[in-house]
């Protein structure tokens, strides 16, 4: 196992499980939020039980060891850089996830969130598609799929809340992604983004 890359990874997931601490609104760890945060844990863990030899990834990673190597840096240089660029975007912190008070007070449109809805939640699906390819192991690949799993169904829940919210969220949502920017967007989105724009100026 790289050295560098283990860290890295090891660094990225103590920033995404400091995120509570260092800049999202106190909350409370209730189920729903320890059920969303579980493959972040448990991919950091099985990681550092790679590192000291308790498993071993997939035999098929010994064939392509630097080309995973640099797959993976990539991967977690991304996410820990999206998390970074979205922290700074912000002007005040956000709600934890699965929150009973969990409404936006104003919806960002702006950096990150120009293209994607949920820079945070890509950065953490870049994060466990980077562990799978750096230490690919049955654990990791659960992880990564019951990851991209719970964050899909808590991004559809933030969604529909926002659209109930501020009725703008609807438009916002035509002409960006959910997790990966959205590239073709329709004249008639175009349009009806246009004209509720000017309305509200």
């Amino acid at each position: 196992m790289n050295d560098s890359v283990f860290f890295l990874y090891i660094c990225n997931f103590l920033l995404i499980g400091g995120l509570p601490i260092i800049f999202f609104k106190p909350g409370q760890k209730n189920i729903r939020w320890l059920v969303t945060a579980l493959p972040f844990f448990v991919s950091a863990l099985l990681l550092i039980a790679g590192y000291v030899g308790v498993v071993s990834s997939f035999q098929y990673q010994s064939y392509w060891p630097m080309q995973t190597d640099i797959i993976a840096t990539a991967l977690g240089i991304s996410s820990n850089s999206l998390i970074a660029y979205t922290i700074g975007t912000h002007r005040v912190p956000l709600h934890l996830w699965h929150q009973d008070n969990d409404q936006s007070d104003h919806i960002v449109t702006y950096g990150p969130y120009e293209k994607i809805r949920h820079p945070f939640y890509t950065s953490f699906i870049l994060s466990l598609i980077g562990t799978f390819v750096f230490f690919p192991h049955i654990i990791s690949l659960l992880m990564l799929v019951y990851g991209i799993v719970g964050l899909i169904l808590t991004a559809q829940r933030e969604e529909r809340n926002l659209q109930k919210q501020d009725g703008y969220y609807r438009e916002y949502m035509k002409r960006t992604g959910r997790f990966t920017p959205k590239y073709f967007t329709s004249k008639s989105d175009i349009n009806n983004i246009t004209s509720d724009e000017i309305s509200n100026q």
